[in-house]
């Protein structure tokens, strides 16, 4: 995820121009930490945005399934 995601996540979300630059300056001197940018936006009063993109951006859930037919002997 890319700082523009974050920052269209947040207008998206309809979170306040001043508290918008205020995560963005956190991200810069600390980098892209979503658990605690949801800390930051819960504390603001919003509720959290990036809780579930790490959940969903996993490849560890996926599953293949073996849709070819076997004919057995």
């Amino acid at each position: 995820m890319k700082i523009d995601d974050i920052l269209f996540e947040l207008e998206s979300n309809y979170i306040d121009e001043k508290d918008i630059k205020t995560i963005k300056k956190y991200i810069d001197e600390n980098g892209i930490r979503l658990a605690e940018i949801d800390r930051m936006l819960e504390d603001m009063g919003y509720d959290a945005i990036f809780d579930d993109y790490e959940a969903i951006s996993s490849n560890a859930s996926v599953q293949k399934i073996n849709s070819k037919k076997h004919l057995s002997d």
